[in-house]
Protein backbone atom coordinates (compact mmCIF):
# COMPACT_ATOMS: atom_id res chain seq x y z
CA UNK A 1 0.00 0.00 0.00
CA UNK A 2 2.83 2.36 0.80
CA UNK A 3 4.40 1.53 -2.56
CA UNK A 4 1.16 2.42 -4.39
CA UNK A 5 0.96 5.75 -2.60
CA UNK A 6 4.58 6.57 -3.40
CA UNK A 7 3.95 5.66 -7.02
CA UNK A 8 0.89 7.91 -7.19
CA UNK A 9 2.76 10.76 -5.61
CA UNK A 10 5.63 10.20 -8.05
CA UNK A 11 3.29 10.20 -11.01
CA UNK A 12 1.66 13.36 -9.73
CA UNK A 13 4.96 15.19 -9.34
CA UNK A 14 6.04 14.11 -12.82
CA UNK A 15 2.70 15.30 -14.15
CA UNK A 16 3.14 18.68 -12.46
CA UNK A 17 6.69 18.97 -13.76
CA UNK A 18 5.44 18.25 -17.28
CA UNK A 19 2.76 20.93 -16.98
CA UNK A 20 5.23 23.50 -15.70
CA UNK A 21 7.67 22.64 -18.47
CA UNK A 22 5.10 23.06 -21.23
CA UNK A 23 3.01 25.90 -19.77
CA UNK A 24 3.34 29.04 -21.95
CA UNK A 25 3.02 31.27 -18.90
CA UNK A 26 5.86 31.90 -16.46
CA UNK A 27 5.43 30.29 -13.02
CA UNK A 28 7.70 31.34 -10.17
CA UNK A 29 7.98 30.59 -6.46
CA UNK A 30 9.08 33.56 -4.40
CA UNK A 31 10.01 33.23 -0.73
CA UNK A 32 8.66 35.52 1.96
CA UNK A 33 11.88 37.56 1.79
CA UNK A 34 11.17 38.32 -1.90
CA UNK A 35 13.82 35.90 -3.17
CA UNK A 36 13.17 33.80 -6.28
CA UNK A 37 13.60 30.04 -5.69
CA UNK A 38 11.88 28.29 -8.60
CA UNK A 39 11.08 29.27 -12.22
CA UNK A 40 9.71 27.20 -15.06
CA UNK A 41 11.14 27.28 -18.66
CA UNK A 42 8.64 29.92 -19.79
CA UNK A 43 9.80 32.08 -16.88
CA UNK A 44 13.46 31.59 -17.80
CA UNK A 45 12.68 32.67 -21.37
CA UNK A 46 10.78 35.68 -20.06
CA UNK A 47 13.88 36.79 -18.12
CA UNK A 48 16.18 36.05 -21.05
CA UNK A 49 18.26 33.26 -19.40
CA UNK A 50 18.76 29.55 -19.90
CA UNK A 51 18.93 28.38 -16.27
CA UNK A 52 18.07 29.48 -12.77
CA UNK A 53 21.78 29.84 -11.92
CA UNK A 54 22.04 32.86 -14.26
CA UNK A 55 19.51 34.87 -12.27
CA UNK A 56 20.85 37.24 -9.57
CA UNK A 57 20.26 36.29 -5.94
CA UNK A 58 18.24 39.47 -5.29
CA UNK A 59 15.80 38.72 -8.09
CA UNK A 60 13.02 39.43 -8.79
CA UNK A 61 13.19 42.91 -7.12
CA UNK A 62 16.48 43.75 -8.85
CA UNK A 63 14.89 43.04 -12.25
CA UNK A 64 11.62 44.92 -11.73
CA UNK A 65 11.48 48.50 -13.00
CA UNK A 66 12.21 50.65 -9.93
CA UNK A 67 8.99 52.71 -10.14
CA UNK A 68 6.95 49.47 -10.17
CA UNK A 69 8.58 47.86 -7.08
CA UNK A 70 6.16 49.47 -4.55
CA UNK A 71 3.19 48.13 -6.48
CA UNK A 72 4.77 44.65 -6.61
CA UNK A 73 5.40 44.62 -2.86
CA UNK A 74 1.85 45.79 -2.14
CA UNK A 75 0.37 42.99 -4.25
CA UNK A 76 2.83 40.51 -2.68
CA UNK A 77 1.71 41.58 0.79
CA UNK A 78 -1.94 40.96 -0.09
CA UNK A 79 -1.08 37.46 -1.28
CA UNK A 80 0.90 36.73 1.91
CA UNK A 81 -2.02 37.92 4.03
CA UNK A 82 -4.10 35.20 2.35
CA UNK A 83 -6.87 37.61 1.37
CA UNK A 84 -7.52 36.76 -2.30
CA UNK A 85 -10.47 39.14 -2.48
CA UNK A 86 -8.07 42.07 -2.00
CA UNK A 87 -5.76 41.07 -4.83
CA UNK A 88 -8.01 42.82 -7.35
CA UNK A 89 -6.94 43.15 -10.98
CA UNK A 90 -3.76 41.51 -12.31
CA UNK A 91 -0.59 43.52 -11.72
CA UNK A 92 1.09 45.03 -14.79
CA UNK A 93 4.79 45.80 -14.30
CA UNK A 94 7.89 46.29 -16.45
CA UNK A 95 10.79 43.86 -16.06
CA UNK A 96 14.36 44.48 -17.21
CA UNK A 97 15.27 41.07 -18.60
CA UNK A 98 18.87 39.82 -18.54
CA UNK A 99 19.02 39.74 -22.36
CA UNK A 100 18.76 43.56 -22.40
CA UNK A 101 15.08 43.74 -23.28
CA UNK A 102 12.42 45.48 -21.22
CA UNK A 103 9.20 43.50 -21.09
CA UNK A 104 5.73 44.35 -19.85
CA UNK A 105 4.51 41.51 -17.62
CA UNK A 106 1.03 40.78 -16.26
CA UNK A 107 1.29 39.02 -12.86
CA UNK A 108 -1.10 37.09 -10.67
CA UNK A 109 -0.19 35.95 -7.13
CA UNK A 110 -1.40 33.30 -4.70
CA UNK A 111 -0.07 32.12 -1.31
CA UNK A 112 2.01 28.86 -1.17
CA UNK A 113 1.81 26.59 1.92
CA UNK A 114 3.91 23.57 2.95
CA UNK A 115 2.61 20.16 4.04
CA UNK A 116 1.92 21.42 7.53
CA UNK A 117 -0.19 24.33 6.20
CA UNK A 118 2.39 26.93 7.05
CA UNK A 119 2.92 29.86 4.65
CA UNK A 120 6.08 29.13 2.66
CA UNK A 121 6.00 31.78 -0.06
CA UNK A 122 4.01 33.11 -3.01
CA UNK A 123 3.32 31.55 -6.38
CA UNK A 124 3.50 34.11 -9.17
CA UNK A 125 2.26 33.48 -12.69
CA UNK A 126 3.34 35.96 -15.34
CA UNK A 127 2.46 36.57 -18.96
CA UNK A 128 4.49 38.59 -21.47
CA UNK A 129 2.27 41.50 -22.49
CA UNK A 130 4.93 43.50 -24.38
CA UNK A 131 3.37 43.05 -27.79
CA UNK A 132 -0.07 43.96 -26.53
CA UNK A 133 1.29 47.01 -24.68
CA UNK A 134 3.23 48.02 -27.78
CA UNK A 135 0.10 47.75 -29.89
CA UNK A 136 -1.89 49.63 -27.28
CA UNK A 137 0.70 52.39 -27.14
CA UNK A 138 0.77 52.51 -30.94
CA UNK A 139 -3.01 52.84 -31.06
CA UNK A 140 -2.95 55.48 -28.32
CA UNK A 141 -0.17 57.39 -30.04
CA UNK A 142 -1.98 57.14 -33.36
CA UNK A 143 -5.15 58.45 -31.73
CA UNK A 144 -3.17 61.25 -30.12
CA UNK A 145 -1.51 62.02 -33.43
CA UNK A 146 -4.87 62.07 -35.18
CA UNK A 147 -6.25 64.37 -32.50
CA UNK A 148 -3.23 66.66 -32.89
CA UNK A 149 -3.65 66.66 -36.67
CA UNK A 150 -7.35 67.41 -36.39
CA UNK A 151 -6.57 70.25 -33.98
CA UNK A 152 -3.85 71.87 -36.10
CA UNK A 153 -4.49 70.98 -39.75
CA UNK A 154 -4.88 74.33 -41.58
CA UNK A 155 -7.63 73.16 -43.94
CA UNK A 156 -10.87 71.81 -42.45
CA UNK A 157 -10.80 67.98 -42.42
CA UNK A 158 -13.76 65.61 -42.17
CA UNK A 159 -13.49 61.82 -41.83
CA UNK A 160 -16.46 59.58 -42.65
CA UNK A 161 -17.01 55.82 -42.84
CA UNK A 162 -18.42 53.81 -45.74
CA UNK A 163 -21.95 54.69 -44.64
CA UNK A 164 -21.18 58.41 -44.83
CA UNK A 165 -21.26 58.81 -41.04
CA UNK A 166 -18.84 61.37 -39.63
CA UNK A 167 -16.14 59.88 -37.38
CA UNK A 168 -13.78 62.88 -37.04
CA UNK A 169 -14.25 66.63 -37.41
CA UNK A 170 -11.23 68.95 -37.18
CA UNK A 171 -11.06 72.18 -35.21
CA UNK A 172 -10.91 74.24 -38.41
CA UNK A 173 -13.97 72.37 -39.70
CA UNK A 174 -15.79 73.38 -36.51
CA UNK A 175 -14.89 77.02 -37.17
CA UNK A 176 -15.90 76.89 -40.84
CA UNK A 177 -19.20 75.05 -40.55
CA UNK A 178 -20.22 76.34 -37.11
CA UNK A 179 -20.77 72.87 -35.59
CA UNK A 180 -18.86 71.34 -32.68
CA UNK A 181 -17.43 67.87 -33.22
CA UNK A 182 -19.91 66.37 -30.75
CA UNK A 183 -22.80 67.78 -32.80
CA UNK A 184 -21.76 65.99 -35.99
CA UNK A 185 -20.16 62.69 -34.83
CA UNK A 186 -22.26 59.76 -36.01
CA UNK A 187 -24.37 61.89 -38.33
CA UNK A 188 -24.34 61.65 -42.09
CA UNK A 189 -21.95 63.97 -43.91
CA UNK A 190 -24.90 65.02 -46.09
CA UNK A 191 -25.83 67.49 -43.34
CA UNK A 192 -22.98 69.70 -44.60
CA UNK A 193 -24.32 69.81 -48.17
CA UNK A 194 -27.20 71.81 -49.68
CA UNK A 195 -29.64 70.37 -52.19
CA UNK A 196 -29.19 68.96 -54.81
CA UNK A 197 -25.73 67.71 -53.66
CA UNK A 198 -27.29 66.28 -50.50
CA UNK A 199 -29.82 64.22 -52.45
CA UNK A 200 -27.22 62.88 -54.88
CA UNK A 201 -24.52 62.01 -52.32
CA UNK A 202 -26.05 58.72 -51.19
CA UNK A 203 -26.29 57.52 -54.79
CA UNK A 204 -22.64 58.44 -55.43
CA UNK A 205 -21.56 56.43 -52.38
CA UNK A 206 -23.56 53.34 -53.37
CA UNK A 207 -22.30 53.55 -56.95
CA UNK A 208 -18.67 53.69 -55.80
CA UNK A 209 -19.00 50.83 -53.27
CA UNK A 210 -20.70 48.64 -55.89
CA UNK A 211 -18.52 49.47 -58.92
CA UNK A 212 -15.32 51.00 -57.56
CA UNK A 213 -15.67 53.82 -60.11
CA UNK A 214 -14.17 57.04 -58.67
CA UNK A 215 -15.95 60.26 -59.52
CA UNK A 216 -14.52 62.58 -56.89
CA UNK A 217 -12.01 60.54 -54.86
CA UNK A 218 -8.52 61.84 -55.53
CA UNK A 219 -9.87 64.73 -57.60
CA UNK A 220 -10.57 68.19 -56.21
CA UNK A 221 -13.80 69.86 -57.24
CA UNK A 222 -15.64 73.06 -56.39
CA UNK A 223 -18.97 72.54 -54.61
CA UNK A 224 -21.17 74.41 -52.14
CA UNK A 225 -21.07 73.88 -48.39
CA UNK A 226 -23.89 74.39 -45.90
CA UNK A 227 -23.14 76.01 -42.54
CA UNK A 228 -25.05 75.52 -39.31
CA UNK A 229 -26.72 78.92 -39.72
CA UNK A 230 -28.04 77.86 -43.13
CA UNK A 231 -25.71 80.03 -45.19
CA UNK A 232 -24.00 78.63 -48.29
CA UNK A 233 -20.39 79.15 -49.33
CA UNK A 234 -18.17 77.95 -52.20
CA UNK A 235 -15.52 75.41 -51.28
CA UNK A 236 -12.94 73.18 -52.94
CA UNK A 237 -13.36 69.56 -51.80
CA UNK A 238 -10.62 66.92 -52.06
CA UNK A 239 -11.47 63.37 -50.96
CA UNK A 240 -9.01 60.60 -50.08
CA UNK A 241 -9.69 56.94 -49.25
CA UNK A 242 -8.08 54.59 -46.73
CA UNK A 243 -8.87 50.98 -45.89
CA UNK A 244 -9.60 49.91 -42.32
CA UNK A 245 -9.83 46.16 -42.62
CA UNK A 246 -12.37 45.58 -45.36
CA UNK A 247 -14.13 48.88 -44.79
CA UNK A 248 -13.12 52.11 -46.57
CA UNK A 249 -12.74 55.38 -44.69
CA UNK A 250 -13.05 58.67 -46.55
CA UNK A 251 -11.15 61.82 -45.63
CA UNK A 252 -12.35 65.12 -47.04
CA UNK A 253 -10.23 68.28 -47.06
CA UNK A 254 -12.17 71.53 -47.52
CA UNK A 255 -10.86 74.88 -48.65
CA UNK A 256 -13.13 77.90 -48.22
CA UNK A 257 -13.19 79.82 -51.52
CA UNK A 258 -15.37 82.70 -50.32
CA UNK A 259 -12.54 85.24 -50.14
CA UNK A 260 -11.08 84.04 -53.44
CA UNK A 261 -14.41 84.36 -55.23
CA UNK A 262 -15.06 87.77 -53.66
CA UNK A 263 -11.60 88.95 -54.71
CA UNK A 264 -12.14 87.69 -58.26
CA UNK A 265 -15.54 89.36 -58.43
CA UNK A 266 -14.06 92.59 -57.09
CA UNK A 267 -11.22 92.42 -59.60
CA UNK A 268 -13.66 91.87 -62.47
CA UNK A 269 -15.74 94.80 -61.22
CA UNK A 270 -12.63 96.96 -60.94
CA UNK A 271 -11.44 95.93 -64.40
CA UNK A 272 -14.87 96.78 -65.83
CA UNK A 273 -14.76 100.19 -64.15
CA UNK A 274 -11.26 100.87 -65.48
CA UNK A 275 -12.16 99.75 -69.00
CA UNK A 276 -15.26 101.94 -68.93
CA UNK A 277 -13.21 104.91 -67.74
CA UNK A 278 -10.57 104.20 -70.38
CA UNK A 279 -13.16 104.20 -73.13
CA UNK A 280 -14.70 107.45 -71.94
CA UNK A 281 -11.29 109.04 -71.64
CA UNK A 282 -10.31 107.83 -75.12
CA UNK A 283 -13.45 109.37 -76.61
CA UNK A 284 -12.82 112.58 -74.72
CA UNK A 285 -9.19 112.72 -75.81
CA UNK A 286 -10.14 112.13 -79.45
CA UNK A 287 -12.74 114.89 -79.23
CA UNK A 288 -10.18 117.20 -77.67
CA UNK A 289 -7.62 116.41 -80.38
CA UNK A 290 -10.13 116.83 -83.21
CA UNK A 291 -11.82 119.95 -81.86
CA UNK A 292 -9.12 122.29 -83.11
CA UNK A 293 -9.07 120.65 -86.55
CA UNK A 294 -12.86 120.78 -86.90
CA UNK A 295 -13.37 124.28 -85.63
CA UNK A 296 -11.36 125.84 -88.47
CA UNK A 297 -13.36 124.34 -91.36
CA UNK A 298 -16.63 124.89 -89.51
CA UNK A 299 -15.73 128.54 -89.07
CA UNK A 300 -14.81 128.74 -92.74
CA UNK A 301 -18.17 127.21 -93.67
CA UNK A 302 -19.96 129.82 -91.61
CA UNK A 303 -17.98 132.61 -93.30
CA UNK A 304 -18.67 131.24 -96.76
CA UNK A 305 -22.35 130.99 -95.93
CA UNK A 306 -22.41 134.60 -94.82
CA UNK A 307 -20.66 135.76 -98.00
CA UNK A 308 -23.01 133.71 -100.17
CA UNK A 309 -25.99 135.31 -98.48
CA UNK A 310 -24.69 138.71 -99.51
CA UNK A 311 -24.36 137.55 -103.11
CA UNK A 312 -27.94 136.35 -103.43
CA UNK A 313 -29.21 139.93 -103.22
CA UNK A 314 -28.67 140.25 -107.00
CA UNK A 315 -30.77 137.18 -107.84
CA UNK A 316 -34.43 137.12 -108.77
CA UNK A 317 -36.68 137.88 -105.82
CA UNK A 318 -38.57 134.59 -105.98
CA UNK A 319 -35.39 132.44 -105.74
CA UNK A 320 -33.37 134.77 -103.58
CA UNK A 321 -35.71 134.35 -100.59
CA UNK A 322 -35.45 130.58 -100.68
CA UNK A 323 -31.66 130.59 -101.15
CA UNK A 324 -31.19 133.15 -98.40
CA UNK A 325 -33.20 131.02 -95.97
CA UNK A 326 -31.20 127.87 -96.85
CA UNK A 327 -27.89 129.65 -96.38
CA UNK A 328 -29.03 131.10 -93.03
CA UNK A 329 -29.96 127.63 -91.77
CA UNK A 330 -26.68 126.17 -93.02
CA UNK A 331 -24.73 128.80 -91.17
CA UNK A 332 -26.69 128.17 -87.97
CA UNK A 333 -26.08 124.41 -88.17
CA UNK A 334 -22.35 124.93 -88.80
CA UNK A 335 -22.12 127.19 -85.75
CA UNK A 336 -24.10 124.70 -83.66
CA UNK A 337 -21.70 121.89 -84.69
CA UNK A 338 -18.77 124.03 -83.59
CA UNK A 339 -20.43 124.68 -80.25
CA UNK A 340 -20.95 120.92 -79.70
CA UNK A 341 -17.27 120.18 -80.35
CA UNK A 342 -16.19 122.99 -78.03
CA UNK A 343 -18.42 121.62 -75.31
CA UNK A 344 -16.85 118.16 -75.73
CA UNK A 345 -13.37 119.67 -75.42
CA UNK A 346 -14.41 121.71 -72.39
CA UNK A 347 -15.86 118.58 -70.80
CA UNK A 348 -12.59 116.67 -71.25
CA UNK A 349 -10.38 119.48 -69.97
CA UNK A 350 -12.66 120.79 -67.22
CA UNK A 351 -15.17 118.04 -66.68
CA UNK A 352 -16.25 117.06 -63.18
CA UNK A 353 -14.66 114.02 -61.55
CA UNK A 354 -15.71 112.04 -58.50
CA UNK A 355 -13.05 113.32 -56.12
CA UNK A 356 -12.81 111.65 -52.71
CA UNK A 357 -10.45 111.71 -49.75
CA UNK A 358 -8.47 108.49 -50.17
CA UNK A 359 -5.52 106.92 -48.31
CA UNK A 360 -2.63 107.01 -50.77
CA UNK A 361 -1.16 103.69 -49.62
CA UNK A 362 -4.43 101.85 -50.25
CA UNK A 363 -4.87 103.59 -53.60
CA UNK A 364 -1.42 102.42 -54.73
CA UNK A 365 -1.74 98.90 -53.31
CA UNK A 366 -5.15 98.38 -54.95
CA UNK A 367 -3.73 99.52 -58.29
CA UNK A 368 -0.81 97.09 -58.05
CA UNK A 369 -3.28 94.23 -57.64
CA UNK A 370 -4.20 94.71 -61.30
CA UNK A 371 -1.09 96.35 -62.66
CA UNK A 372 1.30 93.60 -61.54
CA UNK A 373 -0.78 90.62 -62.65
CA UNK A 374 1.59 88.20 -64.41
CA UNK A 375 4.67 90.29 -63.59
CA UNK A 376 6.31 87.57 -61.48
CA UNK A 377 5.93 85.02 -64.27
CA UNK A 378 7.77 87.41 -66.60
CA UNK A 379 10.68 87.66 -64.18
CA UNK A 380 9.83 91.18 -63.01
CA UNK A 381 10.55 92.16 -59.40
CA UNK A 382 9.08 95.26 -57.82
CA UNK A 383 9.26 97.51 -54.81
CA UNK A 384 6.81 99.99 -53.30
CA UNK A 385 8.13 102.85 -51.17
CA UNK A 386 5.65 105.26 -49.60
CA UNK A 387 7.12 107.87 -47.30
CA UNK A 388 5.39 107.94 -43.89
CA UNK A 389 4.64 111.66 -43.90
CA UNK A 390 2.01 111.34 -46.62
CA UNK A 391 -1.61 111.56 -45.53
CA UNK A 392 -4.66 111.23 -47.75
CA UNK A 393 -5.05 112.58 -51.27
CA UNK A 394 -7.97 114.07 -53.21
CA UNK A 395 -8.60 111.79 -56.18
CA UNK A 396 -11.06 109.82 -58.25
CA UNK A 397 -10.18 106.26 -57.22
CA UNK A 398 -10.99 104.54 -60.53
CA UNK A 399 -9.36 107.14 -62.75
CA UNK A 400 -6.10 107.33 -60.77
CA UNK A 401 -5.93 103.54 -60.65
CA UNK A 402 -6.33 103.60 -64.42
CA UNK A 403 -3.30 105.90 -64.65
CA UNK A 404 -1.18 103.67 -62.42
CA UNK A 405 -2.24 100.44 -64.13
CA UNK A 406 -1.42 101.94 -67.53
CA UNK A 407 2.02 103.10 -66.37
CA UNK A 408 2.82 99.75 -64.71
CA UNK A 409 1.71 97.68 -67.73
CA UNK A 410 3.77 99.90 -70.04
CA UNK A 411 6.78 99.44 -67.75
CA UNK A 412 6.43 95.63 -67.71
CA UNK A 413 6.22 95.54 -71.50
CA UNK A 414 9.23 97.85 -71.81
CA UNK A 415 11.35 95.42 -69.72
CA UNK A 416 10.43 92.34 -71.75
CA UNK A 417 13.95 91.98 -73.25
CA UNK A 418 15.93 93.55 -70.41
CA UNK A 419 18.45 91.55 -68.41
CA UNK A 420 17.42 93.38 -65.24
CA UNK A 421 13.68 93.67 -64.70
CA UNK A 422 12.71 95.79 -61.73
CA UNK A 423 9.75 98.10 -61.26
CA UNK A 424 10.00 100.76 -58.55
CA UNK A 425 6.95 102.64 -57.31
CA UNK A 426 7.66 105.56 -54.99
CA UNK A 427 5.53 108.24 -53.34
CA UNK A 428 6.81 111.30 -51.49
CA UNK A 429 5.43 114.66 -50.34
CA UNK A 430 5.86 117.55 -52.76
CA UNK A 431 5.54 120.60 -50.54
CA UNK A 432 2.42 120.87 -48.44
CA UNK A 433 -0.18 120.72 -51.21
CA UNK A 434 0.86 117.84 -53.46
CA UNK A 435 2.30 114.34 -53.45
CA UNK A 436 4.55 112.96 -56.17
CA UNK A 437 4.18 109.38 -57.40
CA UNK A 438 6.77 107.85 -59.72
CA UNK A 439 6.84 104.60 -61.69
CA UNK A 440 10.37 103.67 -62.79
CA UNK A 441 11.45 100.72 -64.92
CA UNK A 442 14.72 99.24 -66.17
CA UNK A 443 13.50 98.86 -69.75
CA UNK A 444 14.75 100.11 -73.11
CA UNK A 445 13.91 103.76 -72.37
CA UNK A 446 12.31 106.37 -74.62
CA UNK A 447 14.20 108.01 -77.52
CA UNK A 448 14.99 111.68 -76.85
CA UNK A 449 13.11 112.82 -79.95
CA UNK A 450 9.89 111.16 -78.69
CA UNK A 451 9.89 112.34 -75.08
CA UNK A 452 8.38 115.73 -75.91
CA UNK A 453 5.64 114.09 -78.03
CA UNK A 454 4.90 111.06 -75.87
CA UNK A 455 1.65 112.40 -74.40
CA UNK A 456 0.14 113.40 -77.72
CA UNK A 457 -2.59 111.19 -79.20
CA UNK A 458 -1.43 108.50 -81.66
CA UNK A 459 2.24 108.77 -80.58
CA UNK A 460 3.55 105.44 -79.28
CA UNK A 461 6.84 103.55 -78.76
CA UNK A 462 5.02 100.23 -79.25
CA UNK A 463 4.83 98.54 -82.63
CA UNK A 464 1.17 97.67 -82.07
CA UNK A 465 0.22 100.60 -79.84
CA UNK A 466 -2.41 103.20 -80.74
CA UNK A 467 -0.79 105.98 -78.72
CA UNK A 468 -3.87 106.79 -76.63
CA UNK A 469 -2.95 105.40 -73.18
CA UNK A 470 -0.51 108.13 -72.08
CA UNK A 471 -2.71 110.82 -73.56
CA UNK A 472 -5.58 109.50 -71.44
CA UNK A 473 -3.34 109.42 -68.37
CA UNK A 474 -2.31 113.05 -68.85
CA UNK A 475 -5.95 114.09 -69.28
CA UNK A 476 -6.92 112.35 -66.04
CA UNK A 477 -3.99 113.75 -64.03
CA UNK A 478 -4.51 117.29 -65.27
CA UNK A 479 -8.23 117.05 -64.49
CA UNK A 480 -7.13 116.41 -60.89
CA UNK A 481 -5.01 119.55 -60.92
CA UNK A 482 -1.78 117.57 -61.20
CA UNK A 483 0.95 117.16 -63.77
CA UNK A 484 2.30 114.07 -65.59
CA UNK A 485 5.88 114.01 -66.91
CA UNK A 486 8.49 111.54 -68.18
CA UNK A 487 12.26 111.39 -68.10
CA UNK A 488 15.00 108.91 -68.92
CA UNK A 489 16.80 107.28 -66.01
CA UNK A 490 20.57 107.79 -65.97
CA UNK A 491 21.00 104.06 -65.25
CA UNK A 492 18.68 103.10 -68.10
CA UNK A 493 14.93 102.83 -68.27
CA UNK A 494 12.16 105.38 -67.91
CA UNK A 495 10.61 107.28 -65.00
CA UNK A 496 7.01 108.51 -65.20
CA UNK A 497 6.04 110.99 -62.50
CA UNK A 498 2.67 112.52 -61.69
CA UNK A 499 1.32 114.66 -58.90
CA UNK A 500 -1.91 114.66 -56.92
CA UNK A 501 -3.33 117.21 -54.47
CA UNK A 502 -3.06 116.30 -50.81
CA UNK A 503 -6.17 116.35 -48.63
CA UNK A 504 -6.01 119.21 -46.12
CA UNK A 505 -6.03 118.53 -42.39
CA UNK A 506 -9.48 120.08 -42.21
CA UNK A 507 -10.77 117.62 -44.78
CA UNK A 508 -9.13 114.74 -42.93
CA UNK A 509 -10.82 115.73 -39.69
CA UNK A 510 -14.16 116.29 -41.41
CA UNK A 511 -14.06 112.84 -42.92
Amino acid sequence: MDNSVSSAEFDRMRFLDTILATLPEAVAIIRLDHRLTELNPAGLALLGVGSLDQIPEDAPLSLIERRHIPRFKTQFGKAVSDQPDELGEPLLIDVNALDGERRSVECRMAPLRDGDGRLAGVVVTARNMSEREHNLRTITESASLLSAILATVPDPMIVADDHGLITSFSATAETLFGYSEQEVLGRNVEMLMPAPHRNAHGGYMRHYLETGEKRIIGIGRVVEGLKKDGSLFPMELSVGEAKTGNHPTFTGFVRDLSEKFEAEARMQELQAELVHTSRLSAVGTLASALAHELNQPLTAIANYMSASRDLVDNLKPETAAMLREALDESGKEALRAGQIVRRLRDFVSKGEIDTQILPLSKLINDATTLGLVGAREKGVSWSIEIEPDIDNVLADRVQIQQVMVNLMRNAIEAMERSNTKHLAIRARPLGTEFVEISVADTGHGVPDDLISQLFQPFISTKAQGMGLGLSICRTIVEAHGGHLSVESDIDGGTIFTFTLPRASRENDNAS
